[in-house]
């Protein structure tokens, strides 16, 4: 089964023999990827809408995989039990929501050995409260695809803290290898930044002046990492 570059990197942190929960699950391409790799003892695939959900099914039949994947329709983490998985997927969410979902039930996923997180936006603030609530990134990897980007986080329980920024904004991994997609991303995001500077500047209302300094300060850490060889 091939997978999107998005999902495959997700089904990569994956360690083997684990027992996944798959949180808004859609398709269940990765809990069939993963069963079809002989990764996973067992998936719970989730999902808060029924349409989806019922796809999942229909995919898990088509694969011959009911007898590992279960599906289970409900909100978050509601659907699954404490100490029923040691692996959680959140993907394709934004990063507020992902912090929401794990905050609702925090008893059960400080239970598990693995969150593997793909936030669509917020990032900074995804990492910062992994390690609010004692988990530390064991990897973090970025990819480009249909003209987007995408971070896949994974962690595991352990005290750590970042003493940089910058570490938070854009992944202390990531730029401790120079990653060359996160490379390419800081430079547009400069060049963005630049211009919403530029914007704002025209208008002098009070609100925008604070705003103006939370941009400053970003295009200032995005210089850094780009003059730092």
């Amino acid at each position: 089964m091939e997978l999107s570059k998005r999902l495959y990197t997700i089904a990569q942190q994956v360690p083997k023999g684990a027992v996944v929960a798959d949180i808004g699950t859609d398709h269940g391409y990765v809990p069939i990827y993963l069963y079809k790799e002989k990764i996973i003892k067992k998936a719970i695939a989730t999902d808060i809408n029924k349409g989806p959900l019922k796809r999942a099914e229909k995919n898990i039949k088509a694969h011959n995989a009911e007898h590992i994947i279960e599906t289970r329709l409900g909100n978050g983490l509601a659907p699954i039990q404490s100490n029923e998985v040691d692996t959680l997927i959140l993907s394709g969410m934004g990063g507020m929501l992902i912090i929401d979902i794990l905050n609702n039930h925090l008893d059960l996923v400080k239970g598990v050995n693995r969150i593997i997180l793909q936030p669509q936006l917020d990032q900074k603030e995804v990492r910062q409260y992994i390690h609010k609530i004692d988990f530390k990134i064991i990897n973090e990897e970025i990819i480009y695809e249909d003209h987007k980007y995408y971070w896949i986080i994974a962690a595991e329980p352990g005290r750590e803290e970042y003493s940089d920024k910058k570490y938070y904004l854009f992944g202390k991994k990531l730029l401790e290898t120079r990653n060359p997609i996160l490379i390419k991303y800081i430079e547009e995001r400069l060049i963005q930044l630049r211009s919403i500077v530029e914007k704002l500047r025209r208008t002098s209302m009070q609100k925008t002046f604070k705003r103006i300094n939370e941009i400053e300060e970003e295009i200032k850490l995005c210089e850094e990492v780009l003059n730092c060889h």
